[in-house]
C-alpha cells in the first residue's frame, strides 16, 4: 500500500475515533442533566418527608403529610422537568429576556415592562389571600431547592446561553399566570386592525368587514376615528415578535369542553372532557401531576411555574368534582388615542391638562450596553405606542402616528391562585361557584361535574362595564366618557346548573344571547360547537370510548355550509377543464370530513385561501389583509355572512373594468386554487392528499439553528388531518398564505398549511369509574430532549390514543416505576 494511502487511512481512523470519543463524552454529559427519579435528597424547607412515585410515562404522584410540603414537592418536580421553560416564561413577563438573548429581544422586554406585568404583580402581592401566599412561598422553596441541587447539571439550554437560573420568587408564578392571560388576550388585536379599516374605507364600508357586529346593539363606529392620526401597528408587531420568539403562535386559542349527566351516560354518572387549543411547543404547555396530602387531593394538568391543578378532578370523603376550561374570548382591553403636549409630560382630559406618570426603566442587554427608556402612564394605563424599539428594526415606520394608552384587566388586582386552590379543594357546586368568583384573567368557561350527578357551567371573567355595548374599536382618550364604569358583578355572570338538555358544551362560541353587557365580538366560528352538539345528540347514551372518538373528529360543519356556494356558482356553466370537472364531482360527494388521506380537503382549503384573496386583497393590499386575517376567526366568520347576504361591495375587483359578482369570485377562486395546486403538485389530483400538505411539528425554542440539532430537539413532522373548524382543531396560519416573499430565518416561520396550534392535551373523566382518568399530551412530561419522556406520548396523541392513569393511591404505587424521596434537612 502506498504511503499516502496509509497516512490518509490513519488520519481518517484517528478522526473517527476522536469524533466517537467527543460524541460519547457529549452524550454522557447531556445524560447527566437528566433528573434522578430514584434519588433520596435532603432539602431545606420541608416539614416532613415527601414521596414522589412515577409511572412508565414519568407521571408523578406526590404524597405529603401537609399542603405546603406538597406544594414544595410540586415546585421541585416542575423544576426537575421544565426549568428552562419556566425561566424563559418568567423572564418574558418580567422583561428580562435580553439579559440572556441579547439585543434581538429588546422590543419584547420594553413591551412587557411598559405593560407592567411584574410591576403590578409585585405591588399587589401583599393583597393576596394568605392561602395563596403560603402555597406560592412553599412552591418557590421547592423550585429553589432544585436549582441549588442541580447546579452544574442544569438543562443544556442554560449552558448554550451561558447563564444559570436566578432564585425563584412567588411573584414569578404570578407573572406566568398573567402571561397566560396575555397570550389568550386576542380582542385588542381587532381593536387596532378594525380601526385601520375605518380609516381606510370609512364607516359604512367597514361595517361589511366586521363579523357579527354588533353583538347586542346597533353598530356604533365613533366618528372621530377617521380624524385620529394614523393608527400605529408598532405594538402589534412587537407582540407578534414575542409570540414568534416564544412559540405562542396561532389565534384559534380556544378549546373544546363538554359534560353529560347520568341520563346521557353509559355509566349512569357524568362524563367530562377537555382539549385546550394552544400553540404547539416542545416541551408542551402542560404537566400532569397527582397530589395526595392532608387537605389537597387532586389530579390534573398544571402549568410549570404555577402551584395548582388548572384542569382536572379532585376527591375527598365528602365528595369529588371535575372541571374543564375553554377561553371565553373576552374583550378585556381597550385603547385610547391620547392628546399629549409638546413636552411629552402631560395629556389632555376633559378640557384640562393632566400630568403623566413617568418612570425611567433600564433593560440590561447581553453583550451590549443597557437600554434606558421611559414608561408613561395615564389614569387608564401605559402609553403603549412608546414601545419604540420596534422603530429601530423598522425604520420606515411613520412618525406621524397616534399616541395610545391601554387599559387591560390583567393589570387589575386579582387572585387567580386563590381561585385555583379553592377549586382544587371544592367538594360540591356551591364550593366551586364560590371559588370561581376569584378567577378573572384570562376569562374562562368553566364546565363542571360531580359525583352526585350534577353538571354546571360558569363564565368566570372580569368584564368591564362600558358606556357603549359594542366597543371593538379605539376610543377618544381626551374625555372620560369612554372610561370603564366598573366591572360586571359576579352574581350577574352567565351560569348554568343541571340544564334540561342534560349536557353542557363550549367551544369558544358565543356565551349567551342578549346579555346586557358586552363580552366579546371575536367568538370562534360555530363549526366546532355545532359538531359537538351533533355528536352528543346522535345517540341516547355516550361512553368514554365515544368521547375518545369525538375528540379526534375531523368533520367540518363549516365546510358543509360553504361547499354548496361553490357548487351552485357552477350551475349551468359549461366546464371543459377535466380537473375542474373532477373537483366539482369530488366536492359534491364529499362528507365534509377533513380526512388526512383525502384530496378534497386540499382542494377546499386552497379554494378558501383564494376566496379570501380575491374578495379582499384588491382593496386592502397585502399588509392590511395580513393584519385583517391574523385573528383567524375574523375571516372564518365574515365569509359565510358575505356569501349568504350576497350584497358586499368587496366582491367587485376594483382592478378590472367590469363589476364582479359573488359567483364570479367563487368561480375564479376555485380556478385559481386548481391552477396553484397543479403548479405545485402536478396535474394528477390523486397526488393532492391533504396529509402531504398539512403537517405538524412540535418545535423546540432553539429550532432552525442546525438541521442536525433539529432532528434531536424537534418532534415530527407528522402528517395530520382537520383544520381550524374541526373538533380536532389543526389551525394553520392565514397570514402565511398571503406572503409574497418568505423569510425562513424568522423564528417560528411556518410553511403554508402547517399545523401550528391545536389540542395541547386531551382529558376524559367518567364519574362512573372514579379510579381511572384518560389523558394524552402532544409531547411528554419531560422538557429535556435527552429524556425518554420528552416525546413518548406524541405518536399516541396523533393517533387518538390515550393513557389510563390509576387514581387509587395503592394501585398507582403498585404500578409505579420510580420512587423519589425528599427528606427534611
Amino acid at each position: 500500500m502506498k504511503t499516502w494511502k496509509k497516512v490518509t487511512i490513519g488520519i481518517s481512523a484517528s478522526l473517527l475515533v476522536i469524533l466517537i470519543f467527543i460524541f460519547g463524552i457529549s452524550y454522557y454529559l447531556l445524560k447527566g442533566t437528566l433528573p434522578d427519579y430514584n434519588s433520596q435528597t435532603k432539602v431545606a424547607g420541608l416539614k416532613s418527608e415527601v414521596d414522589i412515585y412515577r409511572d412508565q410515562y414519568a407521571v408523578p404522584m406526590i404524597t405529603a403529610d401537609n399542603d405546603e410540603d406538597a406544594a414544595f414537592a410540586l415546585g421541585y418536580v416542575h423544576a426537575q422537568e421544565r426549568l428552562f421553560q419556566m425561566d424563559v416564561a418568567r423572564r418574558a413577563g418580567e422583561g428580562r429576556l435580553s439579559e440572556v438573548f441579547g439585543a434581538k429581544t429588546i422590543p419584547i422586554d420594553e413591551m412587557f415592562r411598559t405593560i407592567g406585568i411584574y410591576k403590578n404583580v409585585k405591588a399587589n402581592y401583599d393583597k393576596l389571600n394568605p392561602l395563596s401566599k403560603k402555597i406560592l412561598e412553599a412552591y418557590s422553596r421547592g423550585v429553589n431547592a432544585y436549582i441549588k441541587d442541580a447546579k452544574g447539571k442544569y438543562p443544556v439550554e442554560f449552558d448554550l446561553l451561558g447563564y444559570d437560573p436566578y432564585p425563584w420568587k412567588p411573584e414569578h408564578s404570578l407573572v406566568i399566570a398573567k402571561l397566560m392571560g396575555w397570550e389568550l388576550n386576542l380582542s385588542w388585536w381587532t381593536d387596532i386592525a378594525f380601526a385601520q379599516l375605518v380609516q381606510k374605507f370609512g364607516e359604512e364600508k367597514t361595517k361589511e368587514l366586521l363579523p357579527d357586529f354588533p353583538e347586542n346593539s346597533p353598530t356604533i363606529i365613533p366618528p372621530e376615528i377617521k380624524n385620529f392620526a394614523s393608527i400605529p401597528t408598532d405594538f402589534i408587531k412587537v407582540d407578534q415578535m414575542f409570540r414568534s420568539f416564544t412559540g405562542f403562535v396561532g389565534t384559534h386559542i380556544g378549546s373544546n369542553n363538554w359534560v353529560i349527566n347520568g341520563k346521557m351516560s353509559a355509566s349512569g354518572k357524568p362524563i367530562i372532557a377537555n382539549d385546550p387549543h394552544l400553540a404547539y411547543t416542545a416541551p408542551g404547555r402542560w404537566y400532569f401531576a397527582m397530589i395526595r396530602s392532608k387537605d389537597w387531593n387532586v389530579d390534573g394538568f398544571t402549568i410549570p411555574g404555577l402551584p395548582a391543578i388548572v384542569i382536572g378532578k379532585n376527591q375527598s370523603a365528602s365528595g369529588g368534582i371535575a372541571w374543564a376550561l375553554t377561553n371565553v374570548m373576552v374583550d378585556d382591553a381597550d385603547f385610547y388615542v391620547e392628546k399629549i403636549d409638546s413636552t411629552g409630560k402631560n395629556y389632555f382630559l376633559n378640557g384640562v391638562w393632566k400630568q403623566l406618570d413617568i418612570e425611567k426603566d433600564t433593560i440590561r442587554v447581553k453583550d451590549s450596553s443597557n437600554v434606558v427608556f421611559e414608561v408613561r402612564r395615564t389614569h387608564r394605563g401605559p402609553i403603549i405606542t412608546d414601545v419604540h424599539s420596534y422603530k429601530a428594526l423598522y425604520p420606515s415606520a411613520s412618525n406621524k402616528m397616534a399616541q395610545m394608552s391601554m387599559r387591560w384587566t390583567g393589570n387589575e388586582f386579582s387572585d387567580e391562585m386563590f381561585a385555583a386552590l379553592s377549586i382544587n379543594k371544592s367538594k360540591n357546586w356551591e364550593d366551586f361557584k364560590n371559588a370561581a368568583r376569584y378567577f378573572t384573567v384570562p376569562g374562562q368557561n368553566f364546565v363542571y361535574g360531580d359525583d352526585k350527578g350534577n353538571i354546571g357551567y360558569i363564565c368566570a371573567a372580569r368584564l368591564p362595564i362600558r358606556s357603549n355595548n359594542s366597543p371593538t374599536l379605539i376610543y377618544d382618550g381626551t374625555t372620560t366618557k369612554n372610561d370603564w364604569l366598573g366591572f360586571v358583578p359576579y352574581e350577574e355572570m352567565p351560569k348554568l346548573f343541571n340544564p334540561p338538555e342534560n349536557f353542557i358544551a363550549s367551544a369558544n362560541n358565543k356565551t349567551v344571547e342578549s346579555f346586557k353587557y358586552h363580552i366579546s365580538n371575536i367568538w370562534e366560528p360555530s363549526s366546532r360547537i355545532e359538531r359537538i352538539t351533533e355528536l352528543l345528540k346522535s345517540k341516547p347514551v355516550h361512553s368514554v370510548k365515544d368521547y375518545e372518538k369525538y375528540q379526534v373528529d375531523f368533520v367540518s360543519p363549516y365546510a358543509r355550509k360553504l361547499t354548496p356556494f361553490i357548487l351552485n356558482a357552477f350551475n349551468n356553466v359549461k366546464i371543459t377543464d377535466p380537473n375542474l370537472q373532477l373537483s366539482l364531482e369530488l366536492l359534491k360527494s364529499w362528507n365534509f370530513e377533513m380526512n388526512p388521506g383525502s384530496q378534497v380537503p386540499t382542494i377546499y382549503t386552497r379554494f378558501f385561501q383564494f376566496l379570501i384573496k380575491n374578495i379582499f386583497e384588491d382593496e386592502m393590499g397585502e399588509d392590511l389583509l395580513k393584519e385583517y386575517v391574523f385573528v383567524a376567526n375574523v375571516p372564518y366568520r365574515i365569509i359565510p355572512k358575505m356569501l349568504e347576504e350576497n350584497r358586499s361591495s368587496f366582491f367587485d375587483d376594483i382592478r378590472t373594468p367590469q363589476i364582479e359578482t359573488r359567483d364570479d369570485i367563487i368561480r375564479k377562486s376555485l380556478v385559481d386554487a386548481l391552477s396553484d395546486l397543479e403548479k405545485n403538485y402536478g396535474k394528477n389530483i390523486a397526488n393532492w392528499q391533504w396529509d402531504d400538505i398539512h403537517k405538524v411539528t412540535f418545535y423546540h425554542m432553539f429550532h432552525h439553528e442546525s438541521s442536525l440539532l433539529d432532528k434531536i430537539i424537534n418532534i415530527g413532522p407528522f402528517s395530520i388531518g382537520g383544520d381550524g373548524t374541526t373538533i380536532f382543531n389543526t389551525e394553520y396560519s392565514f397570514p402565511e398564505l398571503f406572503e409574497k416573499t418568505r423569510d425562513y430565518k424568522k423564528l417560528h416561520r411556518s410553511d403554508p398549511y402547517e399545523n401550528i396550534l391545536g389540542p395541547s392535551m386531551r382529558y376524559i373523566f367518567d364519574f362512573g369509574d372514579p379510579n381511572h382518568l384518560e389523558l394524552i399530551m402532544p409531547t411528554g412530561e419531560s422538557g429535556n430532549f435527552m429524556s425518554s419522556h420528552y416525546k413518548d406520548m406524541s405518536e399516541m396523541w396523533l393517533k387518538g390514543k390515550y393513557i389510563q392513569i390509576p387514581l387509587d393511591e395503592p394501585a398507582f404505587k403498585a404500578g409505579s416505576k420510580n420512587l423519589m424521596k425528599l427528606i427534611p434537612q
